[in-house]
């Protein structure tokens, strides 16, 4: 019983550090835009074609649903559009 559960162990431990180095390696080679407020604070990550990732804090954020509008009307555009709503709906900014 011990040998198994040790097993499973070592394989959620491999599979937190495999998150982690994923994690940390977008966050490395991407560029951010990072937008704070006193209600939350998201930064998302991108390059020239998609949205890599983002980490938030207090916000919700649809990863999936926003990275195909990305793509669809350009990322450039999506992050106007994003800093622009996130201006008008909090009490905050975004940089790029």
């Amino acid at each position: 019983m011990k040998k198994i559960l040790t097993i499973i162990g070592g394989i959620v431990v491999g599979a937190i550090a495999l998150a982690a180095i994923i994690f940390a390696v977008v966050s490395l080679t991407s560029k951010k835009m990072v937008c704070k407020s006193e209600e939350g604070n998201i930064t998302l990550m991108y390059n020239d074609k998609t949205i890599k990732g983002y980490t938030a804090k207090n916000i919700t954020y649809d990863l999936d649903t926003q990275k195909q509008y990305a793509e669809k009307i350009g990322v450039e555009k999506y992050l106007d559009e994003f800093a622009g709503w996130f201006k008008n709906n909090t009490t905050g900014s975004c940089e790029r």
